[in-house]
């Protein structure tokens, strides 16, 4: 994943005004620059990453810097605006939120996927691997689940600048982010598994101990604070692109694990494909399956 680079957006709102010879200034005259139009926008989720943002002791000197016209925890509605930036946060389960989504992004300049299910479908791509029958009868009406489509993160129908991973998102992630949008400045992600951060690494390793940590597949940049409270990483950032889901799970199986445990530990979190990887079939796939058997002469 590359970094977002905003000096040349920076470089483009200055388009048009003259420095002054000399004076190292820009000149006072004509209109200040207008504040970046935000939005926050929420689809399948817990809605715990914009309660984040909600619950930011920073939140009340970023309203100042920001016009946010977009977000429904603060009854601001506007969804025809223009977003120079646009937070997503959620799954994508349905048809029509992937139409929501699509119009979200054509309406905005930079678009951030804020989550583990806007990154990675997250806790509801689990849906993909429970039968259709289960949930009609104990969630979904019929009509719902006519519109309803394999969980997906958002990447799968638009393009995504930035991805802002965890369960929820970190607080500091967030106000770094928006600050350095705000001065221009480039936002570089954090590179690695959360064992670079980790302070058992090579001393006391959950791994030795035969405890399920999952660090070693996990998007670090999280200070792994949920090991620093001595409780094993469980990838709610989402895996890595190089990560080794067989070799994890050959471990975990030498330990006594059952599949279905392990394939449930590795996909909690680590989206529809890895759980495909490790052998797990969608829900539509078993219904069809069942469907042809029925069919055979």
């Amino acid at each position: 994943m590359t970094s977002v680079n905003f000096k040349k957006r920076k470089k483009e709102k200055m388009v048009g005004k003259k420095q002054a010879v000399g004076s190292g200034k820009i000149p006072s005259s004509g209109p200040q620059r207008a504040k970046p139009v935000v939005g926050f926008f929420s689809f399948t989720c817990c809605e715990g990453c914009e309660f984040t943002v909600l619950f930011l002791d920073e939140l009340p000197e970023l309203m100042e810097k920001l016009d946010i016209q977009h977000f429904h925890l603060i009854k601001q509605k506007n969804k025809d605006a223009e977003f120079d930036l646009a937070f997503v946060e959620g799954a994508i389960t349905t048809k029509e939120e992937a139409r929501k989504l699509k119009r979200i992004r054509s309406q905005s300049k930079l678009l951030v996927a804020l989550g583990a299910c806007a990154c990675y479908g997250g806790i509801p791509a689990m849906l993909n691997f429970i039968e259709n029958k289960e949930l009609g009868k104990y969630i979904y009406n019929q009509q719902m689940l006519s519109d309803s489509i394999e969980a997906q993160p958002i990447a799968s129908f638009v393009k995504v600048d930035y991805y802002m991973y965890g369960c929820p998102i970190l607080k500091k992630e967030f106000v770094d982010f928006v600050s350095n949008y705000l001065e221009g400045k480039e936002t570089t992600p954090f590179e690695g598994p959360v064992c670079r951060q980790c302070p058992r690494r090579g001393v006391n390793c959950f791994l030795r101990e035969k405890k399920v940590c999952l660090g070693a597949l996990t998007h670090g940049g999280c200070n792994a604070v949920c090991i620093k409270q001595n409780i094993p990483c469980i990838m709610c950032r989402g895996p890595l692109e190089t990560a080794n889901f067989p070799a994890e799970a050959a471990l975990f199986k030498s330990w006594g694990l059952e599949e279905k445990d392990i394939i449930g530990k590795l996909g909690k979190f680590g989206g529809q494909n890895v759980r495909k990887s490790m052998g797990a079939k969608p829900a539509d796939a078993k219904e069809k399956k069942e469907d042809d058997k029925k069919t055979r002469p």
